[in-house]
């Protein structure tokens, strides 16, 4: 990956690697930037958030990560090359411990175990994705979307959990029961 030249990174990115051709709005919001790895000829919108909070963000080339989008990464986030990132969507890598009721959940451990996008994923606007998932290759996710397990290779999927409605390449009006992924929500 070819990085930018020092002088032509902002004093406010200064530590993020960025690879060359890419764009940050002025206005996203990148902390610990060493902990932040942005790949060639990709673009970082409006009020996007990047917060690696002690773990690490990298993102791939030819990626877009829309307005509003959040990435909490303790557990580490890793977006592959070609991923659509729609507005407002959050990928927290990290969870609260809670099954202790005699302590506060503020005062419970937390877990991370990190976030991974494979390559040419489609996020829609406003999912949301949980720590410990995996989205499979070439994977669609429709907006507003919550994923909390993972998701195989060119499946479409939708709902609050999230489920497989169908598979990239087979015909629309299959179902996933056809092909033996988890029943549609809605016919």
């Amino acid at each position: 990956m070819r990085l930018m030249r020092a002088w032509a990174v902002p004093l406010r990115l200064r530590g993020t690697r960025i690879g060359s051709g890419s764009y940050v709005s002025p206005r996203a919001a990148l902390q610990e930037h060493a902990r932040i790895v942005i790949g060639e000829r990709t673009l970082v919108g409006r009020h996007v958030e990047l917060v690696p909070q002690g773990g690490s963000i990298t993102i791939g080339s030819d990626c877009s990560l829309n307005n509003y989008v959040v990435m909490y990464g303790a557990g580490g986030i890793t977006v592959h090359d070609g991923c659509r990132i729609a507005t407002g969507v959050t990928i927290i890598a990290f969870n609260h411990g809670f099954d202790d009721v005699k302590r506060p959940i503020r005062n419970q451990p937390i877990t991370a175990r990190g976030v991974v996008v494979e390559s040419d994923v489609w996020i829609g606007a406003r999912s949301i994705l949980l720590d410990g998932v995996a989205v499979g290759r070439g994977s669609v996710v429709g907006a507003g979307s919550v994923v909390t397990r993972d998701i195989p290779e060119y499946a479409i999927v939708a709902g609050n959990p999230a489920r497989v409605v169908r598979h990239r390449g087979s015909p629309p009006g299959r179902t996933a029961a056809a092909t033996g992924a988890s029943p549609r929500l809605r016919p």
